[in-house]
């Protein structure tokens, strides 16, 4: 059994904390005005990391809710890894100077991968790729549209790249809790060597265990969402 180590995430709306059921920006549920309370409840429940993600960047390909990141920074010390409307240079370089550790980049490696690859060159192991998956294809855009690379095609290209992990997210099972895909996990982690955090249907404990009882030391991390934010999974026990 590896010790995917699990994260929990706030992702964020309009300065709110949310949860989106399948990407769909019309399926919102609503846990709390304050971001920077959950982060701080995180913390002191043990965790070591935490997932952050800006979804109005997402959609809109801009740095929305930079203040919001900046209060959580300086209201915890755990680590942050943040995705979400980060489109160039100069975002990856604003989101570092507040003091976020890890940055996702998730549409840019298809829309300009040249932009990309320097990035992660600039910043070595600090950056994470998005790998969100519709069937076979990575979707871009906060989800709203599925390009035409396949998850196979990118994971050749970032092979090369000084990557701190990939986070695979199978849209499909985001938000519905009923379990990740496991088939899809076994095959990316074999199909890669670098660290991969699995992000999708995270529903219960056992959910939990079925993914760090995979055989393969690279599967790092487990995002866990909407199950923390529900109850269903107390994070302090884990």
């Amino acid at each position: 059994m590896n010790l995917a180590q699990v994260i929990p995430a706030i992702d964020i709306l309009d300065g709110k904390v949310v949860r989106l059921t399948k990407g769909d920006y019309n399926r919102v549920e609503h846990y709390s005005d304050s971001p920077v309370d959950f982060a701080k409840k995180f913390q002191d429940q043990g965790a070591t990391r935490i997932h952050l993600v800006d979804l109005d960047g997402a959609k809109d390909g801009a740095l929305t809710n930079q203040k919001t990141f900046e209060a959580i920074r300086n209201n915890v010390s755990c680590k942050l890894e943040l995705g979400g409307g980060i489109r160039n240079q100069q975002n990856v370089q604003t989101l570092f100077e507040i003091g976020i550790d890890y940055l996702i980049l998730g549409s840019l490696f298809i829309k300009n991968p040249e932009e990309s690859i320097a990035i992660c060159q600039n910043h070595p192991h600090k950056i994470i790729a998005g790998i969100d998956a519709h069937g076979k294809n990575v979707a871009i855009h906060g989800w709203l549209e599925s390009s035409a690379i396949t998850i196979h095609e990118l994971l050749k290209t970032l092979e090369t790249v000084p990557l701190e992990s990939i986070i695979y997210t199978d849209i499909a099972k985001d938000g519905t809790l009923e379990g990740p895909n496991l088939e899809a996990l076994d095959s990316i982690a074999t199909l890669t060597k670098l660290n991969i955090i699995a992000s999708g249907g995270v529903g219960t404990i056992d959910h939990i265990r079925d993914i760090q009882a995979l055989p393969h030391s690279n599967i790092t991390g487990i995002i866990v969402g909407k199950a923390i934010l529900s109850g269903k999974i107390d994070l302090a026990t884990i």
